[in-house]
């Protein structure tokens, strides 16, 4: 594409992410899936989630939850971290936990550890984000729960629920 042409629909995509422009976001989606990639890489691995978790853009992230496709446990290339350890970190305890029930709600997976050993928990800071810390820790025992847990009887067996009639 020549400059004349202007931006590719990829870099399109991470300017909404960039400036929360659900205007941009959905002029590129509404090109369709074969004009830009949903999982796209910046220079250093960012996806769009990354970047729009890195700038609390929540309506946006919001929207590219529930896009075919999207994958919210994509590691960037430079520290490793996925989405969710970029919205745990943020400044704003309120705004990080809102993007982390997004993220969480659409797949995110908070066991992931980034280069440093770190799960999206190491990162968010303790002295200010005691709500996301809460909130992440609920996420990682609801994600090591096995179904066949909840159902066994104590005797092992798989149990049915009961039925009307008992």
């Amino acid at each position: 594409m020549s400059d004349d042409e202007g931006a590719h629909p990829n870099e399109i995509l991470l300017e909404a992410c960039r400036t929360n422009s659900l205007d941009l976001l959905e002029s590129v989606l509404d090109m369709g899936p074969k004009y830009f990639e949903i999982n796209f890489r910046d220079g250093v691995g960012n996806t769009p989630l990354h970047i729009a978790a890195r700038n609390a853009s929540i309506g946006v992230l919001e929207v590219l939850m529930y896009y075919d496709g999207i994958d919210p446990n994509i590691a960037n290339r430079l520290e490793g971290d996925t989405p969710l350890h970029k919205a745990a970190s943020y400044q704003d305890p309120e705004m990080a936990l809102e993007m982390a029930r997004i993220l969480i709600d659409g797949g995110a997976k908070p066991k992931i550890q980034n280069k440093q050993k770190q799960t999206c928990i190491d990162v968010a800071p303790i002295d200010t984000h005691s709500a996301v810390r809460t909130y992440l820790q609920h996420a990682i025992l609801a994600s090591t729960v096995d179904a066949r847990d909840v159902v066994q009887d104590d005797d092992g067996e798989d149990s049915d629920p009961p039925s009307d009639d008992e």
